[in-house]
């Protein structure tokens, strides 16, 4: 479904005129005061400016792909507190069954957006295709991070008796794990440590909902799981952490926003202002836990305060900033798989254009 716009210019220099909102009225000083020398006086204070007006925008239908994931915490923080209204923005989500299903109808312009995880298809478009960029962070792990956000988790009995502790140990056993995407690249980067492959040990597809059945009925040994999966499974007393994403893999961008067509060549002013609603939203979840943000993010996802609580966030970035290093260990692992045929540029891949203008509007 393409961009509803209500009535808005599709001029670029909107974006300046939206960033500096009304000139300050100037406030003219007053004729100079007569001092009397023989009993001194404080000399007139001049007056402050006039502070400037709410920029009042026109409302605007913006469309994207739907989720439940912890990750889209910026969206759920400022859909909550009103930051897209406030830039006149009006969100409409989609579901989809699988979220890169959402990727081919950004290219069309059926859809506005794509916020979801980096994947050899994601790349493959943005290799093609000139209509889609990325254009903002919604998640990276990196060396050093406090918690663990995506990582292989083994079976509590197995590792108690010495059975499963390192990788050499997996040889021959039931693994549930994508062989594509953050997953498929943590487990093989581990296998690999002991020589191993995915040929190497047995890999079953099995639902998220049937995660702790199947580490309770022991119909698999290893999962490699995100949040909040991941700690529902520790927390569930099934499940000790093999080995953390950050450790095996370094740096990774995991998830990310992109526009289409819609936003970067048609309404890049439009663009600018979601992205400086956005970036209020990832700069009220950078505060952390606090009651507000768990409560926002309850009401969004369903899941307890309780669970959030002890679960870990996914490193957002308050600037919305790519690092694009993050890419290129996933992007060659991705051609090694020959699931990506050729690497992408930095310039392929995203526009820090519509960044600055947001800046400029949060920043006038």
């Amino acid at each position: 479904m393409k961009i509803k716009v209500l009535s808005i210019s599709i001029l670029l220099s909107v974006i300046l005129l939206s960033a500096c909102g009304e000139k300050p009225i100037l406030v003219t000083a007053p004729e100079p005061a007569v001092i009397n020398t023989e009993s001194p006086t404080e000399l007139p204070v001049s007056s402050e400016p006039a502070a400037p007006k709410p920029v009042k925008y026109d409302e605007v239908t913006l469309t994207m792909n739907k989720s439940s994931l912890t990750s889209f915490a910026p969206i759920f923080i400022a859909e909550a507190e009103g930051y897209f209204a406030e830039y006149g923005i009006k969100m409409e989500y989609v579901t989809f069954n699988k979220v890169t299903d959402a990727i081919p109808l950004v290219v069309t312009g059926d859809l506005d957006m794509y916020a979801g995880s980096v994947s050899a298809g994601l790349l493959n478009v943005l290799r093609q295709e000139d209509n889609i960029k990325v254009v903002a962070d919604r998640g990276h792990i990196a060396p050093g991070d406090e918690c663990t956000y995506h990582g292989l988790l083994v079976r509590k009995d197995l590792y108690d008796s010495g059975e499963i502790t390192n990788a050499a140990d997996l040889t021959g056993q039931s693994i549930a794990s994508s062989t594509a995407g953050a997953s498929g690249y943590i487990l093989s980067t581990y296998l690999a440590e002991a020589g191993l492959n995915f040929d190497d040990v047995i890999l079953n597809d099995i639902p998220t909902a049937g995660y702790i059945d199947a580490f309770a009925n022991k119909s698999v040994s290893v999962i490699v799981v995100p949040e909040l999966h991941l700690t529902r499974l520790i927390t569930a007393g099934h499940a000790v952490l093999l080995a953390r994403a950050e450790d095996l893999i370094g740096t990774i961008q995991l998830s990310v926003l992109a526009f289409g067509k819609n936003l970067i060549v048609d309404h890049p002013d439009v663009a600018a202002r979601f992205l400086a609603a956005y970036l209020k939203g990832a700069q009220r979840y950078q505060e952390g836990k606090t009651e507000r943000n768990l409560q926002i993010m309850s009401e969004a996802t369903g899941e307890s305060i309780e669970m959030l609580q002890a679960a870990c966030w996914l490193p957002i970035r308050a600037d919305g900033s790519i690092d694009f290093a993050g890419i290129e260990g996933f992007q060659q692992w991705s051609i090694d798989q020959e699931q990506l045929e050729a690497p992408v540029t930095e310039e392929q891949f995203w526009d820090p254009s519509f960044l600055a203008a947001a800046h400029i509007l949060l920043n006038p």
